[in-house]
């Protein structure tokens, strides 16, 4: 099948729904088949893999080991959702890999019209520019959520990605029904004696100040400024210049409703709350609110409507009534282009219009 599907350029794979057994409802999906003489059909398995994808090889061979035992021998590292798929494996033998992934600490699940994996960026693991743990709220997320993970009760499938930081390297905000992204509200912080060096190392300060999106970053010179009150924490100057660092009011923006494919087309997500406050290690607050946002879209969603499409259809005004926020400025999509008509319920006045 992969070899028709590299020599015709085009794929001999579809989609062919899901399986559901008891105690594993949203674990396994089918693979139709567009070339029958070749392979019927096969059924695979989603495993949720650790936060931040971190496998030992001990870990890694034993999959190998149950997709060579039961399945073709072939795994997908990752899928788009994030996840590990083994593929091929016969329907009698389902329940017996999902006990052989359990045995060595692994869960099923991401199928169907439930939470899918939530994906997330390495995080402070690997990164300098986190303002978030990511890990250990992917971590927490799943304790808190997994019976949607593996049992569907939505109208459609829900995607959660987080990102560390604005930069947002899970495409969170293109990507995902609800966005979670580490931010700060306060004014970057600027390590004067570190910039003096960058400078004197042929740190072109000046033009990262000019480049500055909303103008916020003023060099005479001798000395960097930023204005706390025009910045928009957009991780520019972060980026550029490592004697600037976020500040060190951290929280969580909560995005909804981005997708690449729907009735209306590519969505972005749109923000819902610029800032949530996080409480380690269960992070209520934040789970809370993703709690009333899924229950708004199980309650009122049409069925097989994404929660993109289903804020567009109704609004974001309506939305965040139904979730219970209060509207933000952070919530607008684009100022008015024109504030200046208005209008008289009995019409012109004095036989002027009114403007």
């Amino acid at each position: 099948m992969y070899e028709e599907s590299l020599s015709r350029r085009q794929t001999q794979w579809g989609f062919g729904g899901y399986v559901s057994l008891p105690g594993v409802a949203a674990g396994f999906a089918i693979r139709a088949s567009a070339r029958p003489e070749i392979a019927k059909g096969a059924n695979f398995v989603r495993v949720l893999p650790p936060a931040g994808n971190f496998y030992s090889a001990a870990m890694l061979g034993k999959v190998c080991d149950i997709a060579d035992r039961y399945a073709y021998g072939l795994l997908h590292l990752h899928s788009t959702g994030g996840n590990i798929e083994i593929l091929g494996i016969p329907t009698e033998q389902l329940l017996e890999v999902v006990s052989a992934l359990n045995a060595q600490g692994l869960d099923v699940g991401s199928t169907g019209d439930a939470y899918r994996n939530t994906v997330e960026c390495v995080g402070p693991a690997r990164c300098d520019a986190a303002l978030i743990d990511t890990l250990g709220i992917r971590d927490a997320w799943f304790r808190r959520f997994l019976d949607d993970v593996q049992f569907p009760r939505f109208p459609h499938k829900l995607k959660v990605k987080i990102s560390g930081c604005p930069n947002d390297c899970t495409r969170a905000v293109q990507k995902s029904c609800i966005a979670l992204i580490g931010v700060f509200r306060d004014a970057p912080k600027i390590n004067g004696e570190q910039l003096a060096v960058w400078v004197g190392e042929g740190g072109d300060i000046a033009h990262v100040a000019s480049m500055c999106p909303p103008r916020a970053m003023e060099w005479d010179g001798g000395r960097l400024t930023i204005d706390a009150e025009a910045c928009t924490h957009c991780m520019y100057c972060i980026n550029k210049c490592p004697a600037i660092r976020p500040g060190d009011d951290r929280g969580v923006a909560v995005l909804v409703g981005s997708k690449l494919r729907g009735k209306y087309g590519p969505l972005l997500g749109r923000v819902l709350v610029p800032f949530v406050p996080l409480t380690p290690p269960a992070y209520t607050e934040l789970f809370d609110l993703l709690h009333r946002i899924d229950e708004v879209f199980d309650e009122h969603a049409r069925r097989k409507e994404r929660l993109g499409d289903f804020l567009f259809r109704i609004g974001i005004d309506e939305f965040s009534r139904l979730v219970g926020v209060e509207p933000s400025p952070h919530q607008m999509a684009e100022p008015r282009s024109n504030v200046f008509f208005h209008w008289a319920a009995g019409g012109p006045v004095g036989g002027e219009k009114e403007v």
